[in-house]
């Protein structure tokens, strides 16, 4: 990716609407298919970056600075991130849409496709079973449910408010309903039946997300793989829906995955 002294670290930069999550991944060690995630944190999109900490994970042993590569789903801050990279280090390799990735889009027009969630099939590809149709539930600010069939080609899929857009829209636009955040939900399913307004905000928000997750899979899973797909949750919101959804696989950090494995693949010469 860059000239100059060889190192297997890579800071990856996922930047999303309201977090900017990084990972240092060592990528000469390989994990269930995947490079090695090493350290890991996130930070608002408003806020400084955390270089210093990020300077910290390398150690006073390690003089060669990693590699960079940033992509996202928010271009303004995307833009913001490289710009500000760290001094001394390569500059990062900055991935824009689907041009930047070897991936079959099976959609009209692939460049208007979020970049985050074709990040997540990069990565999904190496986890899922051979000649086995995926979806991939992403659960952020906004909820994606994709799909990769069998030969590893993105399919598209659906695009629905996550818990925090939902929760949002009930405070704002009604007089008092309280905003319930995703922390006030917990880590596992409310009671269904709320006994006062706010336990019933959360039996709203974690069923009727769940219920319109269950009801895209199926329809999907119909469609691509017959019923028989591998199903995967990633984002903020996964690990609640991973406590309903038992047949699924929570993995954190998708996106980022699939960044570090762009990389690997540009300094191997090969292919994802």
């Amino acid at each position: 990716m860059n000239d100059g002294p060889v190192t297997s670290r890579l800071l990856a930069v996922d930047v999303g609407n309201s977090r900017v999550k990084f990972g240092m991944f060592d990528l000469a060690s390989i994990v269930d298919g995947l490079p090695e995630l090493v350290d890991s944190l996130a930070a608002a999109p408003d806020g400084p970056m955390p270089w210093e900490e990020i300077r910290g994970w390398l150690g006073e042993s390690d003089s060669v600075p990693p590699h960079g590569i940033v992509a996202g789903s928010n271009p303004l801050v995307r833009d913001v991130v490289a710009e500000d990279w760290p001094s001394g280090w390569p500059a990062p390799r900055v991935l824009t849409d689907s041009s930047c990735l070897d991936l079959d889009v099976q959609l009209d027009h692939p460049d208007q496709v979020g970049i985050d969630r074709l990040l997540n099939a990069v990565a999904v590809r190496r986890l899922a079973a051979a000649q086995r149709a995926a979806i991939i539930v992403d659960s952020g600010t906004a909820t994606t449910v994709d799909v990769v069939d069998a030969t590893g080609g993105f399919g598209g899929g659906a695009i629905l408010p996550g818990f925090g857009l939902l929760a949002q829209s009930l405070h704002r636009y009604t007089a008092l309903l309280p905003l319930v955040t995703l922390e006030q939900l917990g880590v596992g399913p409310p009671p269904v039946i709320g006994q006062d307004t706010t336990t019933a905000i959360k039996s709203g928000l974690f069923f009727g997300q769940l219920g319109a997750v269950r009801e895209l899979v199926r329809e999907i899973s119909g469609s691509v793989g017959g019923g028989q797909v591998d199903l995967f949750l990633t984002g903020g919101g996964g690990p609640l829906l991973a406590t309903a959804l038992a047949e699924a696989r929570f993995v954190p950090h998708l996106g980022l995955c699939g960044l570090a494995e762009v990389a690997r693949s540009a300094v191997r010469g090969d292919s994802p």
